[in-house]
């Protein structure tokens, strides 16, 4: 079989990129042709990876709904497509990706990646997206052959909107390998990592270091995004004179390894994410996370590998000073714990194993999944 993902693999993506990348390079292994439709890197952007066939399309002529009068053209010229699978919703895209799978008569799978959460639709330009979804977009979606979501809430979020068609849950895959080893310094380093945005929440960190006052502490913030919320966090850092707040910017590759495997605790503050590919990299590397519950990670308490919080200033608190609390041997088991958890259900080859068993299904050359849901 062969199959046509849009999407990206630009690392200035983040996890989306990185997602995507991992997916198809895990099929490819599994023996499923499968390529990528995507438009032109980003200025000073870089390929997640060389392993999946990228077929570039022309730059879209706005940067918001990036419609391109000619991708269609492009995407019907690649020959030989059996399923048709876009990353995202509400861009052109995904719509030019349904009406070139409906003119070819062939099936087509819709990932929102958590873009249907009703914090997103809230976030922006909510009346466009009301309209969407009642003028094109949910009968887009209720025409899938499947929508694939990465939990059970963003599965609920798609059906409260009205979503009938088959549901999948797969979650995002990380890739199983020997990362640097942790070179912990005796400084207790809590890190954020991942896009500036403000419903990231990152002040919460910041506000925590300033309240919890831990000794031999440090804050290290990898990551960039919107410039303005940028520059809110250095002014409250400087307006609490706080110097043990430090600001690595975007990294990537070798150096953002390194800049990890110093780290002691790993948190993700969010309002709310369909997955949060930072905690993925943070267990796969054996340290200890913390997630709110905006984002679906009961597997951190229930494989005793972090602490599953409200979204809530004080709940983080205190889960970053009863972090603080335990030895280094606690921390290291807690690693280990969530080194195993990577390994049995978040490996690309497990990832690529069931998406593999859902094209098959859509396909008609395998039984339905058990990971498929359908409307009760």
């Amino acid at each position: 079989m062969k199959v046509l993902h849009f999407g990206t693999f630009d690392y200035n993506a983040g996890g989306p990129a990185m997602s995507s990348y991992l997916t198809l390079k895990g099929l490819r292994e599994q023996g499923v042709d499968v390529e990528i439709a995507m438009y032109p890197l980003s200025p000073n952007g870089h390929l997640r990876g060389e392993d999946v066939l990228v077929n570039y399309c022309k730059a879209p002529l706005d940067g918001k709904f990036i419609y391109s009068p000619v991708l269609k053209r492009e995407l019907k010229s690649v020959p030989n497509v059996d399923i048709y699978h876009t990353q995202g919703i509400w861009q052109y895209p995904t719509y030019a990706i349904v009406d070139v799978a409906r003119s070819k008569g062939r099936p087509y799978l819709i990932t929102p990646r958590g873009m249907l959460y009703p914090q997103d639709i809230a976030k922006a330009n909510t009346f466009f997206k009301r309209l969407s979804l009642k003028i094109r977009l949910l009968r887009d979606l209720n025409r899938a052959a499947c929508v694939q979501v990465t939990c059970e809430e963003e599965m609920q979020h798609c059906r409260n909107l009205g979503v009938t068609s088959p549901i999948a849950i797969i979650p995002n895959p990380v890739e199983i390998k020997e990362y640097l080893p942790q070179t912990l310094d005796g400084v207790f380093r809590i890190g954020y990592m991942g896009r500036i945005s403000r419903r990231k929440n990152v002040e919460a960190l910041i506000y925590a270091m300033d309240h919890l006052k831990l000794e031999n502490s440090e804050l290290l913030i990898i990551g960039s995004g919107d410039k303005e919320y940028e520059a809110f966090l250095h002014s409250e850092t400087d307006r609490l004179s706080l110097k043990n707040v430090k600001f690595a910017g975007f990294l990537f590759g070798k150096d953002k390894d390194k800049a990890l495997s110093t780290v002691s605790l790993l948190v993700m503050p969010s309002e709310f994410e369909n997955l949060g590919n930072v905690i993925l990299e943070g267990l796969v590397r054996g340290i200890p996370c913390i997630a709110t519950k905006g984002a679906p990670w009961k597997d951190l308490e229930d494989n005793h590998c972090g602490w599953w919080v409200d979204y809530d200033q004080q709940a983080i608190e205190y889960a970053i000073a009863t972090a603080s609390k335990l030895s280094q041997d606690e921390l290291h088991q807690m690693g280990k714990n969530g080194k195993q958890l990577m390994k049995v259900k978040y490996s690309v080859e497990s990832v690529a194993r069931n998406m593999t068993k859902l094209y098959s299904w859509i396909l008609d050359k395998e039984v339905c999944p058990s990971f498929v849901y359908f409307k009760k």
